[in-house]
């Protein structure tokens, strides 16, 4: 299907609620929503806990949502037909797949089963990664990460989803990843969630964050949006600025849409936002 005339989001969650106990209290999702704009890269943010696998889950029709509806392309994420499942690639937080396969071979199987499996783009990586070709299950971590991305990528798919995907790799490796993830995401318009603990990671590529805290997406926004409307002020007494312009505060700390519009004082400081510190204010709620 050809991407430029697809009128469905490639990921869209509405009011998605889900868990892994029976007691409906004990959700780890409680009305997320969630839809991904096509052709942009978006980083989701979560503490240890939060729920970002089990949104990944979700989205890829792995787990069933108690409530609401998780859609692919515009199909049921649950239900969805080959067609749309051949347009997704996933990369897990690890890999455990075909370890008594060799690199190569491993590769070579899987490729064959796509008309347009990207050879180039694979052997590439392979040379960059500096990737031998042994027993996967004698591979190190990070090095069973790479066959999983390399997997997740072949096919060239519409949708990539990465749950922790370079949490395993050095810091080399890391940086090659990311950037044939901003190669894909210009030459193919692919479109990516990646999540991720590393917000240096997340700022040098997403062009979207969302941020999950207390089972919802608390925050959904353009990085640049937040960067140029959002500011940092510190505030030890009143007046505070409007309610409705705070997305975040920590303490005395306050980050803030548009402050210049906030009718602050003029001696208070205006910083610039810093990601990590805006996840760390907007998770301690």
């Amino acid at each position: 299907m050809d991407r430029s005339t697809d009128p469905a989001a490639p990921l869209a969650l509405s009011g998605v609620s889900a868990g892994y106990e029976r007691n409906e209290k004990d959700r780890v999702l409680d009305a997320v929503d969630l839809e991904l704009v096509p052709g942009t890269i978006t980083g989701l943010l979560g503490r240890n806990g939060s729920g970002k696998t089990t949104l990944m889950r979700v989205a890829l029709g792995l787990m069933r949502a108690r409530t609401g509806t998780a859609r692919l392309f515009g199909e049921d994420s649950w239900d969805s037909p080959a067609e749309v499942r051949r347009r997704l690639g996933y990369v897990a937080q690890q890999f455990a797949s075909f370890g008594w396969m060799k690199v190569d071979p491993c590769l070579a199987m899987i490729g064959s089963h796509y008309d347009d499996w990207d050879h180039g783009l694979v052997d590439d990586l392979k040379r960059d990664w500096q990737m031998e070709n042994r027993r996967i299950a004698k591979l190190s971590p990070g090095d069973q990460q790479k066959v999983a991305i390399l997997l997740a990528v072949g096919h060239k798919p519409d949708l990539l989803l990465l749950d922790e995907p370079a949490a395993s790799l050095d810091p080399a490796a890391r940086r090659d990843f990311l950037k044939a993830i901003v190669e894909l995401n210009a030459d193919r318009g692919q479109t990516v969630l990646l999540s991720s603990h590393i917000t240096s990671d997340i700022e040098r590529i997403a062009s979207h964050i969302a941020i999950l805290h207390g089972g919802r997406i608390v925050c959904h926004e353009a990085l640049d949006e937040i960067k140029d409307r959002v500011g940092l002020v510190t505030l030890t007494e009143p007046p505070w600025p409007p309610v409705e312009n705070v997305l975040a505060s920590q303490g005395s700390r306050h980050w803030v849409w548009n402050p210049d519009e906030c009718g602050l004082a003029s001696d208070v400081r205006v910083e610039e936002v810093v990601l990590e510190d805006l996840f760390v204010g907007i998770t301690a709620r």
